[in-house]
């Protein structure tokens, strides 16, 4: 084995030690909050159809459409979890780690591209979105890829008079390669656009006049297999006005949230890093061409947003992700420079180590997680939620629905406040949803007659009132002490395998003699019990002793059917007994048993 192969295969096992910590370092705090707006648009999007993808990401999102049908092949196998989801990120940041280490050894050397490495694996910006369910560091990964192809081009065109010259189709094959990348990088993000604008003029200064046309030809094939999602394109910036309300047009602002996230705000730090690069790739003349990509790459697209940003408000640091492979390649060629320096090979692992650990730092201070707990509100909604109750919601319509999906048998549909108001739905239950701090008064007053609030939720900003329809009278009492009241459908049917739900209503009428428990039944026409469900009122949450006197106090129940059941009709029935000795209270015109008929239930 040779000494370069030795030391080639070393530093191979150093990046693969470095992607390893990285993966590490992404799936830590990947459940650390629950879904917002953004990532809940990802999971809803990937659970219809294919097609359907395409024409959520139009109707619904606001970027392109590559991301969520990737996200659809890529669920088919791990599922829609929010770790499975958050981790496709983290996949697309690891590919974007190891083309920005081969951009490296391609442009400064495997020393540089090692530097590189540790630093993007450390970067907050990229920390950050390898930990939620967004499309930027595909962006990110794509944008590094096109570079790599890209400046192989460039240097197997200065070598085609050469006797190793390329066969024809082997000469095109980058060119293909480029129009593809490219074309997914537009279906990625509309800023895009801009790699295409770098590679393009970077092109036009350093390659000869026919292969200039040649690179021109491929990235305008790129934008040529983007046309089909035009109309959609023409939809959402038809909507969006004048701009994207959240975003602000001070330039300066704007510069520094952006140095804030690739220094990972320590400008000191990163400012010296980043002339540490401009200096050694200036002292290499051999790989000037890549310098001047990388120098193009992080100063052109920056410079129009920002200028463009002044007219129409779109600009959001995050959408320049794409720049982190050519800042990180630039640095680690300043660090390797560094290196041969009197002591620099001591020094500049320092200054590594310094700029991943303050990232880390001050990771909290530029992502501060305060989002919406759409995950603890949803859980604590499923306690009592079904499926066909009516959700009315004021705030983001996306997360809420993802969360209950998962907790309940069926998919929830979910009302907009706006349209309710207009044309109000009876339900006999009914949940009134608000994410900004108090639930709208003329919510509630929109409510059908007779609804009486059963249940409260509250935790930050996000509101949840869950009201029901009272009983219009008790259906018996049992032992002239606890009122039964029951809201019953005329046609009561249920499915083998599932459970039939229940709304029990009591009241006392004075203090209960013992501590009472509740049991449901289904009876067959034999007067054996096939199903029961026993338990305290209200779910359990109230002792017999502590029901309140003269108010309906309500008490869901869910009485599995079994799924060998045969057809036909079956006896519900409900009785209350002391749950120490069995001996059941006498109820108002009850059975025999001492258990009181509800209902006939029809097995299909």
């Amino acid at each position: 084995m040779t000494l370069h192969s030795s030391s080639a295969r070393l530093a191979l096992f150093a990046a693969a030690a470095v992607l390893l910590l990285a993966a590490a370092l992404y799936l830590i705090g990947a459940g650390r909050v629950s879904f917002w707006e953004d990532e809940s648009w990802m999971a809803l999007a990937v659970r219809g159809d294919l097609p359907s993808v395409w024409t959520f990401a139009t109707e619904r999102g606001v970027h392109p459409p590559l991301y969520f049908l990737l996200g659809w092949f890529y669920t088919r196998f791990t599922g829609d979890g929010e770790i499975a989801l958050r981790w496709l990120a983290g996949l697309c940041a690891l590919v974007g780690l190891a083309w920005t280490y081969r951009l490296t050894v391609d442009t400064y050397g495997r020393r540089a591209a090692l530097y590189a490495l540790v630093l993007a694996a450390g970067s907050l910006f990229l920390i950050y979105f390898a930990r939620i369910a967004r499309h930027y560091t595909l962006f990110f990964a794509l944008s590094a890829a096109l570079a790599v192809v890209y400046l192989r081009y460039v240097s197997d065109a200065k070598h085609k008079n050469s006797p190793q010259r390329r066969t024809a189709a082997r000469d095109n094959l980058p060119l293909i390669i480029i129009a593809v990348l490219q074309a997914a990088l537009l279906y990625t993000h509309y800023f895009g656009v801009w790699m295409a604008l770098v590679v393009g003029l970077h092109a036009l200064l350093v390659l000869p006049r026919r292969d200039t046309l040649r690179v021109w030809a491929a990235l305008i094939v790129g934008g040529l297999l983007f046309l089909p999602w035009l109309p959609a394109i023409l939809a959402q910036f038809g909507g969006a006005g004048s701009g994207l309300g959240y975003v602000s047009r001070d330039l300066l602002l704007n510069l520094r949230a952006y140095l804030d996230r690739i220094w990972n705000g320590d400008y000191l730090l990163g400012g010296l890093l980043s002339l540490m690069g401009i200096i050694a790739v200036w002292q290499r003349r051999r790989a000037r061409p890549g310098a001047l990509l990388m120098l193009l790459w992080l100063t052109l697209p920056l410079t129009l947003s920002l200028l463009l940003n002044l007219r129409f408000s779109w600009f959001i640091e995050r959408n320049m992700i794409f720049t982190l492979a050519g800042l990180y390649a630039l640095m680690g060629a300043g660090l390797a420079w560094a290196a041969r320096l009197p002591f620099g090979r001591f020094i500049a692992p320092l200054i590594v180590l310094a700029f991943i650990v303050l990232g880390i730092a001050r990771y909290d201070t530029f992502w501060p997680f305060i989002t919406p707990d759409w995950r603890s509100l949803a859980g604590a909604i499923s306690n009592d939620a079904r499926p066909d109750d009516l959700f009315v919601l004021n705030g983001e319509p996306y997360s809420l629905p993802y969360y209950l999906d998962q907790r309940l048998p069926a998919p929830i549909t979910l009302t907009r406040l706006n349209a309710w108001l207009d044309t109000p739905t009876e339900n006999d239950r009914i949940w009134l949803i608000d994410a900004n701090w108090e639930v709208r008064p003329q919510a509630r007053a929109a409510l059908p007659a007779g609804m009486q609030m059963t249940r409260k939720h509250v935790l930050g900003v996000l509101v949840a009132e869950f009201y029901q329809r009272l009983p219009d009278a008790p259906r018996t009492t049992f032992g002239d002490q606890i009122e039964l009241g029951v809201r019953l459908p005329d046609a009561l049917n249920a499915t083998p395998g599932t459970a039939l739900h229940l709304d029990l209503w009591w009241r006392a009428l004075r203090q209960p003699d013992a501590d009472y428990s509740v049991g449901v039944y289904l009876v067959d026409a034999g007067g054996t019990v096939v199903s029961q469900q026993d338990g305290g009122f209200d779910q359990g949450r109230i002792p017999a002793l502590l029901l309140p006197l003269n108010q309906w106090t309500p008490d869901s129940r869910a009485l599995p059917i079994p799924a060998a059941l045969t057809s036909g009709p079956y006896t519900l029935t409900v009785a209350v007994y002391d749950w120490r000795t069995n001996e059941r209270l006498i109820p108002v015109d009850g059975l025999p048993n001492r258990a009181f008929e509800l209902a006939t239930l029809y097995i299909p």
